[in-house]
């Protein structure tokens, strides 16, 4: 594959596409969400997520403030939603009320947890760093709700039932409409792909 390199890195989205996700937050009565296309797993054991949020977002303000956070996974058919919380900031309107964003209980934290999601991430803040123009907020998760058909039983999501909101990039998203599940067992794929280079 011949490649183009160089230095001057420009708009730095080169990592997508990406799952995109709602950040959830509450604070002193106050609900907001936010689209957030910067997140990660960080450690399986414990659990630990991070996301990454601008300072100048209320979003960030909340969860300084509460130390919580929710991460909500939406299917494709929910993108609307994903696009409209990413736009007006939380300081403006009242995200919930405007796109009428349905909650399911939360039974740890009080950030909320979005219905539409397919899974959803309730998250205490076990630290922060902030990294250029973004803060990176890692958070414990400490409590896991999903639709009880998404996950296979090896813990796959169920892409024949629901398909992940995945973002390209400015404002474009991408659905997963066919595809084809190929495994690849690391072992045997690094041994059958080195004696064919030998």
């Amino acid at each position: 594959m011949q490649k183009v390199s160089r230095t001057d890195i420009g708009k730095f989205s080169h990592f997508f596409p990406f799952s995109a996700t709602i950040v959830t937050s509450h604070f002193k009565g106050r609900d907001n969400a936010m689209a957030v296309a910067w997140h990660m797993p960080i450690s399986a054991v414990p659990p630990l997520y991070g996301v990454g949020i601008s300072s100048d977002k209320l979003s960030h303000e909340f969860i300084s403030k509460t130390g919580e956070f929710g991460v909500n996974f939406m299917p494709f058919e929910a993108v609307e939603l994903v696009a409209a919380t990413g736009g007006p900031s939380g300081r403006k309107i009242d995200k919930f009320k405007a796109f009428d964003l349905k909650k399911h209980p939360s039974i740890v934290t009080n950030a909320p947890i979005l219905s539409d999601a397919y899974a959803s991430f309730e998250c205490i803040v076990e630290d922060q760093a902030i990294y250029g123009d973004h803060t990176l907020f890692i958070g414990k998760v400490v409590a896991l709700h999903h639709a009880p058909e998404a996950y296979d039983e090896r813990g796959h999501l169920n892409l024949n039932l629901f398909k992940p909101t995945l973002y390209l990039g400015g404002d474009d998203y991408i659905q997963i409409k066919n595809f084809d599940t190929l495994h690849l067992g690391r072992s045997d794929t690094a041994e059958k792909v080195a004696k064919r280079n030998t």
